[in-house]
């Protein structure tokens, strides 16, 4: 497993450098192992410059149409840093993650090959995949948003505008790639050791030729230990993104929002072009599936993880304890209490919520009620103003085209 997600976390790794997630000063040792790069002066020069150019493309987006700036552009810019600064004040916890799987990997790597348990890691053709298609919807929905308005020159502003702080953000694409290869990776481990699970006699009773005492015993240990480990690494990786999940998460939702709240508005903001209307609301609703989409690929990825983790207790109850070895009813006790413990230990958003499916209900509800109060608020004079000031956002931008 280690060499394969070796292999698959090179783009990931490519991809958060290049939005700033990650600093570039780390690099992958010959053990497999990311260590930040302190005898070279380059790495630190690269991400002085990355961090440079993310600034000068943020201050040309903020004064593209000179003294003036608009609410969108304001909440633009704030989610595009609040994911880089959420990202950088974890990145400690991110890099212990990825060096943790490594690490484990190197632990049951020899268990997983002795007792042929089959590799279930996603290949790289797979993740390339992936990552191939998603950029190609991302460079096609661009396009299209283009062929708003007549388009008279390309300029940098423009590409800027586009690229970086328009929905569908890069950003986003970035963080759910990075979010789904690491909890899927993590599933497959849970999934692995349920299987060397699996590898024990039915009822922990040694075979004469197959399985002696020790070797029951000293494969529940290393089992449970390898447990408990993987969820320690759960942990790591609530402290390494839950920061970014929560902010991944509300500026979703308010993706969402202002996809309905143009959809609703859509006479005011676009004119009484109804050709453009349409197009224009087809996008939007286009927005709002790939939010959905997003939030429910990582809502059900952690659901999975949890389900799989939580799996050895079916296992662990099946047992009549009464008929065990001491050395073994110590193990399942042990394994009892340890997952018990582990139970409390969810994927969370730094803590104000936690990431399962009971998400999707509340989700739900915000949408219903705030769908509901723009609708009953479409002639407040707050909701005129926002309408004014984004119609003024849309046609500045279509007169720069």
């Amino acid at each position: 497993m280690t060499s394969v997600f070796h292999i698959t976390l090179s783009p990931v790794l490519f991809l958060l450098k290049c939005m700033g997630i990650l600093d570039i000063s780390y690099t992958m040792e010959s053990t497999g192992l990311l260590v930040k790069n302190i005898n070279s002066r380059f790495p630190a020069f690269l991400e002085r410059a990355r961090m440079i150019v993310l600034l000068i493309c943020t201050y040309i987006y903020f004064n593209q149409y000179g003294p003036e700036f608009y609410i969108l552009q304001i909440i633009n810019i704030f989610k595009f840093w609040s994911v880089i600064i959420a990202a950088r004040l974890s990145t400690i916890w991110i890099i212990k993650f990825i060096n943790g799987i490594i690490e484990f990997d190197q632990k049951i790597d020899p268990l997983s090959s002795h007792l042929l348990i089959p590799q279930r890691s996603w290949k790289k053709i797979q993740w390339n995949t992936i990552f191939v298609s998603l950029f190609a919807y991302f460079i096609g929905f661009k396009i299209l948003q283009l062929h708003f308005g007549p388009l008279k020159t390309i300029t940098i502003e423009l590409l800027i505008h586009h690229v970086l702080f328009t929905i569908p953000y890069a950003m986003d694409y970035v963080v759910v790639i990075s979010l789904c290869f690491f909890l899927q990776n993590v599933y497959v481990r849970f999934q692995t050791l349920n299987d060397l699970w699996k590898c024990l006699p039915a009822d922990l009773v040694p075979f004469s030729d197959q399985w002696t005492h020790i070797e029951i015993v000293i494969l529940m240990e290393n089992t449970r230990l390898l447990h408990a480990e993987l969820c320690d690494l759960l942990k790591m990786f609530t402290l390494g993104y839950g920061t970014m999940l929560l902010s991944f998460f509300i500026f979703s939702f308010n993706n969402m929002l202002f996809s309905v709240y143009v959809v609703l508005n859509s006479y005011e903001l676009s004119g009484s072009n109804a050709n453009t209307n349409v197009f224009k609301n087809m996008l939007m609703l286009s927005i709002y599936a790939q939010c959905v989409t997003f939030l429910m690929s990582i809502i059900t990825f952690v659901s999975f993880i949890n389900k799989k983790r939580l799996e050895m207790i079916s296992y662990l109850r099946l047992y009549r304890i009464s008929i065990l070895h001491l050395d073994i009813k110590r193990q399942i006790k042990m394994f009892m209490n340890q997952i018990s413990v582990c139970y409390s230990d969810q994927i969370s958003a730094f803590g104000f919520f936690d990431i399962n499916l009971n998400l999707v209900t509340s989700v739900l509800v915000l949408l219903i009620s705030g769908t509901i109060t723009l609708i009953q608020m479409k002639d407040h004079p707050m909701i005129l103003k926002l309408n004014n000031d984004t119609y003024s956002f849309f046609q500045k931008l279509s007169n720069r085209k």
